[in-house]
C-alpha cells in the first residue's frame, strides 16, 4: 500500500560505493521531488555522503521533478565529481543542469572579490534572520495546509446538512459528551477561580477613590467580553486539540486510515467532521456557563471583601452592564471550536510512523491551538472596540 502523499515527497538520495575489484565510481541515485520546497539541506548531505569518493555516477530512476533550485543543489553536492551524463534522454533537465552549471563560476567569483559576503555568513545576525526566514516559511506552509483541510471539512460539513443521512450521529454525541460535557468541571471551576482574582484586584484597586462598588460592573464585563471565552476556549484546547491529535494520529500510525479508505470511508467525513461539529455545538454552552461561573466567583469575592451580597451584585449586574457584553464574547466562541478541533485533527492526519512523531504533533496541536486562540481574541477586540460597555 502506498502509503505517501504527493505533499510528503522529499528530495532524497542514496549513495552505492564502488564494487571491489571495479571501477572506482560510486553511484548516485536520486528520487523524490527535487524542487525548492523539498530540498531542506540536501546540498550539504550530498556532500558529506560523496566526499570520500572522487567520481560519482548519477541515475535518475526515482527522480520524479526537477527545477532550478534542485539543480543548483545537485550541482553543489557533486562538487565536480561527476561522471558521465547525469540526465540521459531528459533534454530539459539536462539543459536545466548545464544552464545552472554554466552560471555556478560567476557566483563563485562574485563571492571572492566581495569577501564581505562570506564573512556575513559568520556573523551572528545571518544565522537569526536564517532562523527567522525558516519560522516564517514553517508558518506560512502550516497556514496554507491550514486552510486546504478547512476548505475540505467546511465542503463536508455542508454537504451533511443537504444530506442528513451522511451525519454520524453516534461519533457526534460521544464526542459531545467526552469534549463538551466532561470538560464542565474544569471549566467551571477555573472560571470561578479567575473571577475571583479578577475581583479582588478591582476591589483593591478602586477603594483607594473611594469607587469599589464598580467593580461589580468591571468584573462582569472582564468576565462576559474577555476571560469566560478565553478561559474555555485554551481550557477546551489543552483538552480536546491533543485528544483529537492523539486519537487521530494512533489511527494514522496503526494504518486504520488506510483500512478505512480501503474499505471506501472517507476518514475526513468519519473521524474530523464529527469533531467539529460536535465542539461547535458544546463551546458556546460550555462559554456561558464558564461566564455564569466566573460572575459567581467574582461575587462571592466582592461579598467577602465589601459585605455585598448576592443581591446587590444581581442588581447591579441588571442595572449598568448591557447585554451587548454578552454578545461580544459569545461571538467569538464558534470561532474558536472550529480552530481547535481544525487544529487537532489537521496534525492528527500528519502524524508518521513513529512514537515520537505522535508526541510531537500533539504538543504542537495544543501550542498552535492556543496561539491561534489569542490571535482570533485579539482580531474580535479590535473588531469589537467600538461596542461600548
Amino acid at each position: 500500500m502506498n502509503r505517501a502523499s504527493p505533499k510528503s515527497i522529499k528530495a532524497e538520495f542514496t549513495v552505492t560505493p564502488p564494487a571491489k575489484g571495479g571501477v572506482d565510481v560510486a553511484v548516485l541515485n536520486l528520487s523524490g521531488h527535487w524542487i525548492i520546497t523539498r530540498l531542506e539541506g540536501i546540498a550539504g548531505r550530498m556532500q558529506s555522503a560523496l566526499k570520500r569518493y572522487d567520481k560519482v555516477r548519477v541515475t535518475t530512476d526515482g527522480l520524479e521533478v526537477l527545477d532550478s533550485a534542485g539543480a543548483f543543489a545537485l550541482h553543489y553536492g557533486l562538487d565536480d565529481k561527476l561522471d558521465g551524463e547525469i540526465f540521459p534522454g531528459n533534454e530539459a533537465y539536462t539543459r536545466l543542469y548545464a544552464l545552472v552549471g554554466a552560471n555556478r563560476p560567476t557566483m563563485d567569483t562574485y563571492t571572492r572579490e566581495h569577501p564581505e559576503v562570506r564573512k556575513f555568513w559568520l556573523h551572528p545576525v545571518y544565522y537569526v534572520l536564517v532562523h527567522l526566514g525558516r519560522i516564517m516559511s514553517t508558518f506560512w506552509r502550516g497556514f496554507i495546509d491550514q486552510s486546504v483541510f478547512m476548505g475540505h471539512v467546511m465542503t463536508l460539513i455542508m454537504l451533511s446538512i443537504v444530506r442528513p443521512s451522511r451525519i454520524r450521529f453516534a461519533a457526534l454525541f460521544n464526542i459531545m459528551q467526552r469534549a463538551g460535557l466532561e470538560s464542565l468541571p474544569i471549566v467551571v471551576v477555573t472560571n470561578m477561580f479567575v473571577g475571583a482574582v479578577l475581583a479582588f484586584l478591582m476591589v483593591l484597586s478602586l477603594q483607594q477613590y473611594g469607587g469599589a462598588v464598580f467593580s461589580v460592573d468591571l468584573v462582569c464585563i472582564g468576565v462576559m467580553r474577555e476571560f469566560g471565552p478565553v478561559i474555555a476556549a485554551v481550557l477546551l484546547a489543552g483538552r480536546s486539540a491533543s485528544s483529537f491529535a492523539a486519537e487521530i494520529g494512533s489511527m494514522k500510525m496503526n494504518q486504520e486510515i488506510d483500512a478505512m479508505r480501503v474499505m471506501g470511508i472517507d476518514p475526513y467525513e468519519a473521524l474530523v467532521v464529527p469533531r467539529v461539529v460536535a465542539l461547535v455545538i458544546m463551546t458556546p454552552l460550555i462559554t456561558f456557563i464558564g461566564i455564569l461561573a466566573g460572575m459567581a466567583g467574582g461575587a462571592l469575592a466582592i461579598w467577602g471583601a465589601l459585605g455585598l451580597g448576592p443581591a446587590f451584585f444581581v442588581q447591579r449586574l441588571y442595572d449598568y452592564v448591557p447585554t451587548v457584553n454578552l454578545f461580544v464574547g459569545m461571538i467569538r466562541t464558534p470561532v474558536f471550536a472550529v480552530t481547535i478541533a481544525i487544529v487537532g485533527c489537521r496534525l492528527g492526519m500528519t502524524v508518521k510512523d513513529d512514537v515520537i512523531s505522535l508526541g510531537r504533533q500533539v504538543t504542537t496541536a495544543v501550542v498552535q491551538s492556543i496561539f491561534l486562540i489569542f490571535m482570533i481574541d485579539a482580531i474580535f477586540a479590535v473588531l469589537f472596540n467600538g461596542f461600548v460597555f
